[in-house]
């Protein structure tokens, strides 16, 4: 385009020159002719007289004169050339208002303006894919609204409803009392958990967690998690198995590690067969540590998949379970194993769904 103008110009002044020479060449011998006549017109002027200022005024400013025509042949070519430059702004102007409008418009120029149009089709389709994103924040705004509310307002009316059984009935029997003191607290444990939850991946997005980094026994950590799971997997009558060629250390932050653990652990036993058992199998392979957690099960389907680990997701009903959590668990998860600078992954088909733990920064124990 820059070239394109510049030839313009270049083109504009050789042909500014070649009329002025040209009416030269055909109007010499005219024009001095024709001026002489018309001065003689004037008032007290003969041709003597008309000669004379036709010398003075004319033939001795004649590069001026032509210097003069030049420029205003020149002024009326860019004149005309303005107008034809002006389609381009106008191309412009019209790709601008497409990107400023909400519904996609195709952004065409000519030929020339080729190199905008794909920068303007770019940043055309950037915003468009900015819009969505917004509308889908938005949408996940109101949704989260909508879970605070539900996961919050349950169990707070459990423990209304007992504290007003309670105040509204003084001569209850002790055993009853007892049983609306435990239901109750037992409902506001629930309240506290589903709270600091919320304020924990709240942490997590605002990055305010500091790694204390030790050493750790992984083996010794896999082992500690499923005894302190031992209540849940009676009750749902599922065992669990760890296979480890080696023994693995790892280096992290044991506390987190662990609550990403057991958060992934608990999503295991939360959906596993009653009777079934989850197998916990960890090697190592290039200085990095990989955690295996396998259960059988109702199936993910790979659209599930693909959102499983975003906050307050819920499958459909096959895979809920009455866990007493916000959604919160496997987002937390891979918070923490993302500040550790590893990944996390569900793979899940005929039954079994594998959850998959890489952990840089391992190795052998010897």
């Amino acid at each position: 385009m820059k070239r394109k103008v510049f030839y313009q110009l270049i083109i504009m002044i050789a042909v500014s020159s070649i009329a002025v020479l040209f009416l030269y060449n055909f109007l010499r011998g005219k024009i001095g002719v024709w001026t002489i006549t018309l001065f003689s017109f004037l008032p007290g002027m003969d041709y003597d007289k008309a000669y004379t200022m036709y010398e003075a005024i004319f033939r001795n400013h004649w590069g001026e004169f032509m210097l003069l025509a030049m420029m205003v042949i020149f002024l009326i070519l860019f004149h005309f050339s303005l107008t034809w430059f002006g389609k381009y702004f106008d191309s412009i102007n019209k790709g601008i208002n497409a990107l400023l409008s909400s519904e996609h418009k195709l952004i065409s120029m000519p030929k020339e303006m080729r190199f905008v149009e794909k920068n303007l089709q770019t940043v055309q389709s950037t915003l468009e894919q900015q819009r969505a994103e917004a509308e889908l924040a938005e949408q996940k705004r109101d949704e989260l609204i909508l879970y605070l509310a539900h996961d919050l307002k349950t169990p707070l009316t459990s423990v209304i409803g007992y504290l007003s059984i309670l105040d509204e009935n003084k001569g209850m029997n002790r055993e009853q009392r007892e049983k609306c003191i435990r239901v109750g607290l037992d409902k506001a444990m629930r309240l506290e958990k589903l709270i600091n939850e919320f304020f924990e991946i709240t942490r997590f997005r605002q990055s305010e967690i500091t790694l204390s980094k030790t050493n750790i026994d992984l083996h010794y950590m896999l082992i500690q998690l499923v005894d302190e799971f031992t209540p849940q997997l009676q009750a749902s009558h599922v065992e669990v198995e760890i296979l480890m060629a080696e023994d693995v250390q790892i280096r992290g932050d044991a506390n987190y590690l662990a609550r990403a653990f057991q958060n992934v652990l608990k999503n295991a036993v939360a959906y596993s067969d009653r009777g079934s058992v989850i197998t916990i199998s960890v090697y190592y392979q290039k200085e990095n540590a990989i955690i295996n957690v396998s259960n059988t099960g109702d199936t993910i389907l790979p659209e599930q998949q693909a959102h499983i680990f975003e906050k307050f997701y819920r499958a459909d009903e096959a895979r809920q379970g009455n866990t007493g959590g916000a959604g919160l668990g496997l987002a937390i998860a891979k918070n923490i194993i993302v500040l550790h600078g590893g990944t996390i992954a569900v793979e899940s088909q005929e039954r079994k769904t594998t959850f998959t733990i890489t952990l840089p920064d391992a190795k052998i124990q010897l």
